[in-house]
This record gives C-alpha cells, structure tokens and sequence, in this order.
C-alpha cells in the first residue's frame, strides 16, 4: 500500500506556528520526557536526542510502560511530557502512561494519530494517516519541536557544541 507520506509531511510543516507556540510555552522546562510504544519509542528517543543535542536541555526517551520505573519519581509541572500517540490501539495504553504524569502535575504534548483524540492533552499535534509511517511523520513534530525550543533560547542551532555534522572513520 503507497501512502502520501511527502504530503503528510508537509501538512506537518503546515502546522509549524502551532509546534513554535508549544516551543516557546515549555521551553524554560527543566528537563523533558519523550515517550512511545512499538515503532514510537525510537520516535521518542529521536525527539529526545535531537532536543538535548541543540537546546542543552536534559531530555530522556523511552517505552511508555518504563515511566513507572523510576522517570515518574522525576516528572514535576517542570517536566513536560511528550507522547507518540500512534500506534493503534497501542496509544490508548501509552496515554494511560502519559495521564500517571499528568497527576503529578507534568504538561503532556501529543502527536495523534489523525481522528483519534485525548482530551486531557495540553497540546495535540494531528499525525495524518499514513498507515504504518505515521511515527516517521510523528517525528518531524518533535524534530519541529527541538528546533523551536533551541531557536527561543538562541542556541546554535546549526552548530552544536561538542558535536560534529559527520563522523569520520578510522
């Protein structure tokens, strides 16, 4: 099955103001959380990576079912978390994850499968359907999201410290 994905992403782009107004709301954070399940977790731990690597700030990714394992003890109003919600039937269980943070106070963001709603997320980002690539759209949110947050704390976007643009081998 062939889906749109070069579309999907450019409705993401489209959404860019939405993704910046989020950026600059949770960009004094003090640390964030990227969560997922199936295909979203190295969405998440992509969106993490990519938001210590240009904004400095602490950022962690990973399986939504590990929250409760220690992350939880961490998360305070200061610590947003952001959930890849697109995985099916999968999301629902990934919410419930994300909803333990939310009564302790985190702010949770969301990329959404497109007609899927979670009314108790503070931001929504709407993943177009594209089948199976949904999480690679998902992450062009968080990528968004990390660039946003470097570019409100006038980080080097394009040059990070203490990290090359390519790697040479030996």
């Amino acid at each position: 099955e062939f889906y749109d994905t070069l579309g999907a992403v450019q409705q993401v782009l489209d959404e860019e103001p939405q993704v910046r107004e989020a950026a600059r709301e949770y960009q004094d954070s003090e640390a964030f959380f990227f969560v997922g399940r199936a295909l979203g977790v190295p969405v998440a731990l992509e969106g993490a990576l990519k938001l210590k690597e240009i904004s400095y700030d602490h950022a962690e990714g990973f399986a939504a079912g590990e929250l409760k394992h220690g992350p939880l003890a961490l998360v305070t109003p200061d610590t947003p978390v952001l959930a890849v919600l697109t995985d099916g039937a999968r999301a629902d269980e990934t919410m419930n994850n994300v909803t333990e943070a939310q009564t302790r106070g985190a702010p949770a963001l969301g990329c959404v499968s497109d007609g899927k709603e979670y009314n108790t997320l503070d931001v929504s980002f709407d993943v177009p359907d594209v089948g199976i690539v949904e999480p690679l759209v998902a992450n062009v949110y968080l990528q968004l999201f990390a660039y946003h947050v470097a570019d409100e704390k006038d980080r080097p976007i394009d040059k990070p410290r203490n990290l090359a643009k390519s790697v040479t081998v030996e």
